[in-house]
């Protein structure tokens, strides 16, 4: 979907610890530490720290969705940082 000249990616984000998912609505500037900070808050998870992969791919909390090459229909999930913060 186009708004304007910004597209609009649609994600699914999947929560590891609880199989529940959700789907986000992204730009392609959006960084991947938002949509991290958006589903810690969605489930009103602890601010532990979490990791986001797609498939098998860990997304770097900087890059935006663009550079991590997010598609349309993606789906990414929650993880536990099983080295913390």
């Amino acid at each position: 979907m186009v708004v304007g000249k910004m597209k609009i990616t649609r994600i699914e984000v999947r929560n590891s610890q609880s199989g529940n998912s959700t789907l986000m609505e992204v730009e392609g500037r959006t960084k991947v530490q938002e949509i991290l900070d958006s589903a810690v808050a969605f489930w009103s998870m602890s601010r532990d720290a979490y990791l986001i992969r797609c498939g098998k791919k860990l997304l770097s909390a900087s890059s935006t969705v663009e550079e991590s090459g997010l598609k349309d229909g993606d789906t990414v999930e929650l993880l536990p940082d099983p080295e913390g913060g």
